[in-house]
Order: structure tokens, then sequence, then C-alpha cells
């Protein structure tokens, strides 16, 4: 019979510390595969972890967003994240490591992003909330309950998981006349990729310096970086896939489309090529998420290409 260290323990020994660079990021990565392996989709791909330090590392040091939280050999337990605010929330995000969850570590994960919103309410302008960011998976019972503890109220603000698998059929591409789905050639085409993000999710954080960085960040992989290209040679729409090979399951983040090019079928167009790619890498299953619940046009958009929704994903707020 294996040995579980954590089995039947109320409490850890743990030790936080502030994130420190691309050793850390390597370590996180580690975390969620093996999260993911051992209690399936309901916690965060991969991908979310290289899109979300991207765009945090566009505004703020992530040494003073994200700390981990280890036990006393140093193995990685999970993982909080602040955001600090932008107008009159501040939001926070918390990964912890299944066999860890609640055994203490939501509590001093919620104590620290708490902690972080006092500072930063001394000097707001106005009164300052404090929210889940993505959110909180329905089957996270450690964390309900901690927030629950914390004073925190769930809102009406649910998202959704949603999932394919990849062994059902996957239809062809069906572009308008001229129009042609690849991946970004390389960095040459930074300017037209980036400007294409600014431009569907106006007003973007994302530069051409900035996506030239992502680009060059281990887990991006120009193949799975796909644009939907008008006859004039704009990029028309686009998604980028992101692969987590152990437990064979891809995930989309972002997908857009230019306004100008909305309606066309387009970003369903680089959803499917994406899929077949993650296929033809040995992916089985593929997920988007966290989806706004009441966001008929992007559900649609997903249920089109078979997406389903395979849990709901909660928000939390906490008043001043």
């Amino acid at each position: 019979m294996s040995h579980d260290p954590l089995r039947g323990r109320s409490a850890l020994l743990t030790r936080s510390r502030p994130f420190v660079g691309p050793a850390d990021t390597e370590r996180m990565r580690a975390m969620l595969i093996a999260a993911r392996t051992a209690i399936g989709p309901t916690c965060w791909h991969v991908g979310d972890l290289v899109w979300r330090l991207f765009l945090h590392g566009i505004r703020h040091d992530l040494a003073a967003t994200h700390r981990l939280w280890e036990d006393e050999t140093g193995a990685l337990l999970g993982f909080a994240v602040f955001s600090p605010p932008r107008t009159t929330t501040a939001a926070f995000e918390l990964q912890v490591h299944p066999q860890a969850r609640g055994c203490g570590i939501e509590d001093e994960m919620l104590d620290w992003a708490e902690a972080r919103w006092r500072e930063a309410a001394e000097t707001a302008a106005s009164s300052l909330r404090l929210s889940t960011d993505a959110g909180v998976y329905e089957d996270d019972t450690a964390q309900l309950v901690a927030l629950a503890r914390h004073g925190f109220t769930r809102i009406e603000d649910d998202g959704l998981l949603l999932q394919r698998h990849l062994a059902d059929p996957l239809p062809a591409p069906a572009l308008p006349a001229g129009y042609a789905v690849r991946p970004v050639a390389g960095e040459q085409e930074i300017p037209q990729r980036a400007g294409a993000h600014r431009e569907a999710f106006h007003p973007s954080r994302v530069t051409d310096e900035s996506y030239a960085r992502l680009m060059r960040t281990a887990g991006y992989e120009r193949d799975l970086d796909l644009v939907a290209i008008a006859p004039d040679g704009e990029f028309a729409a686009f998604c980028i896939g992101w692969l987590d090979e152990v437990n064979k399951v891809g995930e989309f983040e972002p997908v857009g489309t230019r306004p100008a090019y909305r309606r066309r079928g387009l970003a369903q167009a680089v959803l499917l090529e994406g899929m077949r790619r993650m296929r033809d890498r040995g992916a089985e299953s593929a997920v988007v998420g966290p989806i706004d619940a009441m966001n008929d046009a992007a559900l649609a958009l997903y249920r089109s290409v078979a997406f389903r929704p395979v849990s709901r994903i909660y928000a939390f707020v906490k008043q001043p």
C-alpha cells in the first residue's frame, strides 16, 4: 500500500516566499501537471500559467504579485496570485496541489492576499473590494470553505470550463473564399499578430515588445499560435494553443477576432485547426475557460465545435 504523507494531517509545516524567476515557473508547471493527473481538468492548465504570467509581467513585478508555498522539504504545495487594483477591485487566485487541500494552506494564502488588499486600499481613491480572478472550481471544497471562513460572498458571475474530446470527428475548417489558416511565421509577424490581439481585446496591455517576449517563453509553441488571414493579408482571427503532453490535453487561451471580421466563422476555423494539430501531437482532449456563463456569443462559438461544459467556476467577493 502506498503511503500518503498528507493523510490524516490537519495542517502542514509550510513556508512561503516570493516568485523569483523561470525556475519557479517550471516548478509551478510541474505542480499543475501533477494536479491534473490527480484530479482531472478542474485546475489550471499549464497554458493558464504561461499566459497569466505573461499578462501579469507586462504591468507588475511578478515577485510582488506571485507567492509560492512549500513544505519543510521544499516541495511545492501551491501558489497564490494577487492582481493590484485598476479601478475599484483587486483580485486574487489560489492554486493548491490536491493532496495539500484543506491542510491550512488556503487560509495562509488568503491571509497574504488580504494583507496585499489592505495595503492597496490605503492608497486607493475610493473603497476597494477584493474578488476572485478566474474563480473557484465547484469541486474545490477546501477553497470554498476557506473563502466562507474569511468572509467572502459568492456572487452571480459564474464561469464555465468547457472540454472537447479529440477522438470525436473534427470537421475541416469552413473558410470564406480567399481566407487561410496557418501558424504565425516568426517574429517578423509580431506587429500583425500583436495588433490583431489589441483590436480583438481593446483596450489591451499587449505590446509588440511584450509579444516578442511571449514567443521566447518556455511553453509557447509557434505552430500552435494560429491566425486566419484575410485575402489582403491582414490577420483577422487567432488563437494560441497550449499542450500538457503528460495528461494529453490541450488548451486554447486566448481566442479572438478583429471586430471587422466577426461572424464569418474565422474563430471556429482556427479552433478546428488548433485541435487537429493538438490531436496530431497526441492530445486526447482540449479545454477552454473560464467562459462567462452568460456570454451567449462565446458559448455558441465553442459549442459549434463540440465543446461542452464540465465544471462551473464560482466567483466571490469581499467588501471593505
